[in-house]
């Protein structure tokens, strides 16, 4: 049975090919867009990486450089207001050292850092925690370390006598701070503003950490716009696709129509030509064709093993049923007169004829569902259902159902039709015939169907009737006078 190669069919044939060369499978379109975000969220990811490693350093950087800057300013202001307040060098008691070290307490709380006055030799003249614990004069800071920033470069806290605010690094119970140092020389002090927090992680992570969440959320924001872009994506594919895939199967439906329609047409006129040569006349072909056509959408109601595409294969093979009467000589072929039993048996290897015709052509262009039921149909459709057909006297259902289709098609035209040897008989005349035949000549089954559907039959019958097939045919008759006359001359 041959089924139709659709447009679809050889789509989903490339797409499982190209599916196999997947190292994943890709199943549904839910599967491709997870697939597409799952493929951007890692390129985002190793993005975010990538900035995590390469920008982190930099930007820890401009951070620890924004923070010393404030200590600065921080020391610029304190500074200032001890300038602003105090006339001349700070002494270690009385009045003068008490506003100044009001101003150093103010301006440690309003800066959040802690303001200290040094004196030349680096001991504390005035502390935010002085009140609290005199004993703190004692500690000397002129030799505290300081890395001095942006250069790196090491040098001790008593060395420095700035004239601007100067920010720096140094160690402070183990841990980093930030300093910013400013010498005023009016005061015969140093002013330092210590920040503990400036290289904390704490403290750098307080900026960095705003960067890193605006880039996690720029990356949602982009996995949201790959999820909502693929998906219409997607779906714009999806139609181009199917427009694109409608016009290719409407213009490969036309191309497989005309193709067929021009494959049929070459059968069905290499078989009238062969059919020039038999006593038969009119539209014989046609009739079979039809007959069969008709027969078989009757069987489509009670078999299953065969569907619509079987019954268009049937059409088409019917045509070729005596294609073998090519193989006849004309001696037996158009002898108007009963046959001796050397030519009925010449007669009787017509089928073998057409289905070695059929079966060379096969293996010239490779097995073919129409050429394999045109060659049960050319070798069998003279076989009897009792098994006393030819040539190989095949019985029952040994016989194929596509010949035994056209052996009942082929006898009803026969008997309506007028042949050299006999004139036409009637519709009923031949329905009598097919239903004596039951059983011996003919499938039971495909009686009952003909007689489902004899007076479609009779109906075609009479719409496809030409005058030659109601008398004696005149090529025959022609063919024996000019060999006559050829004869005598």
């Amino acid at each position: 049975m041959q089924r139709r190669v659709r447009p679809a069919d050889l789509w989903n044939v490339s797409a499982q090919q190209f599916k196999k060369s997947l190292p994943f499978r890709v199943r549904s379109r839910s599967a491709l867009i997870g697939a597409t975000v799952l493929l951007q969220a890692v390129v985002i990811g190793l993005g975010w990486l990538a900035i995590m490693k390469f920008a982190r350093s930099g930007m820890e950087s401009g951070v620890r450089d924004r923070l010393l800057d404030q200590t600065a300013r921080a020391v610029a202001a304190a500074n200032a207001d001890l300038s602003r307040e105090l006339a001349g060098p700070i002494p270690r008691e009385g009045a003068e050292w008490d506003k100044a070290q009001r101003i150093v307490e103010q301006a440690s709380a309003d800066s959040g850092q802690t303001i200290v006055v040094l004196d030349l030799q680096g001991r504390l003249l005035c502390h935010p925690g002085l009140r609290a614990n005199p004993a703190m004069t004692r500690i000397d800071y002129s030799e505290q370390m300081l890395t001095l920033s942006p250069d790196g470069e090491r040098v001790e806290l008593g060395q420095l006598r700035p004239s601007t605010p100067l920010a720096a690094f140094t160690d402070l119970l183990g841990g980093e701070a930030g300093v910013g140092v400013v010498y005023n020389p009016a005061l015969r002090a140093k002013v330092v503003a210590l920040d503990a927090t400036t290289a904390s992680p704490a403290a750098i992570s307080r900026f960095t950490g705003g960067v890193m969440r605006w880039l996690g959320l720029g990356g949602a924001a982009v996995l949201l716009l790959t999820i909502v872009g693929s998906w219409l994506l997607v779906r714009l594919y999806d139609s181009v696709m199917m427009r694109a895939n409608e016009r290719l199967e409407i213009e490969l439906e036309l191309r497989v129509r005309r193709g067929l329609a021009i494959r049929d047409g070459l059968i069905f006129g290499l078989a009238k030509l062969a059919d020039f040569r038999d006593t038969d006349t009119g539209r014989h072909l046609e009739r079979i064709r039809a007959y069969s056509e008709l027969l078989g959408q009757e069987l489509l109601l009670s078999r299953r093993d065969i569907d619509g595409s079987w019954v268009e294969l049937l059409k088409t093979a019917s045509s070729l049923h005596d294609i073998g009467k090519v193989g006849v000589p004309d001696s037996v072929l158009l002898k108007p007169g009963a046959l001796t039993a050397a030519e009925r048996h010449i007669m009787q290897m017509h089928p073998v004829f057409g289905a070695d015709t059929l079966i060379a052509i096969r293996a010239r262009v490779g097995d073919d569902d129409l050429l394999n039921m045109s060659i049960q149909v050319a070798l069998y459709h003279h076989e009897r259902w009792d098994g006393t057909g030819y040539p190989h006297r095949l019985s029952g259902e040994q016989i194929p159902l596509c010949a035994r289709v056209v052996a009942l098609a082929d006898m009803y035209d026969a008997v309506t039709s007028a042949r050299v040897y006999k004139a036409a008989k009637t519709h009923e005349e031949a329905r009598g015939l097919i239903l004596e035949g039951r059983g011996s000549h003919f499938d039971p089954a495909l009686v009952d169907a003909f007689e489902a559907v004899q007076h479609r039959f009779d109906e075609l019958r009479m719409a496809m009737r030409t005058p030659d097939d109601q008398q004696l045919p005149p090529l025959p008759r022609l063919i024996e006078s000019m060999h006559e006359a050829a004869k005598a001359a």
